[in-house]
């Protein structure tokens, strides 16, 4: 997968299924919240990859990335420039959503 999909692909998951995180997942969101926080260099490759190390151990959340993946169409190619500020743009996205899904899976676990 490549690794502009597989980030496109984990964000649309979190905002649009978040029947697939499953208890483990939202308890382990904060593994994945501090690998990121903690990437040296924020490349598109190392944002992926830590998205693929965290997902591989929660399996309805990696089969909905790679269903999601399939889906999505071939994004064109931006210039060098603009693609800083979009890789950015999506770090500070998908922090927010993470964020997002895990407060509201903790709010309802509180609700049961």
């Amino acid at each position: 997968m490549e690794p502009e999909k597989l980030i496109q692909a984990f964000t649309k998951v979190v905002q649009e299924q978040d029947y697939v995180f499953d208890d483990a997942a939202i308890q382990d969101i904060p593994s994945l919240q501090k690998n990121l926080t903690e990437l040296k260099h924020l490349t598109t490759e190392s944002l992926a990859e830590a998205i693929r190390l965290w997902y591989i151990n929660h399996e309805s959340v990696r089969d909905a990335v790679l269903v999601t993946e399939r889906e999505i169409s071939k994004v064109q190619k931006s210039n060098p420039a603009s693609q800083e500020n979009t890789l950015e743009n999506r770090y500070r996205v998908l922090q927010e959503e993470v964020q997002k899904l895990q407060d509201k899976k903790q709010g309802e676990n509180v609700k049961k």
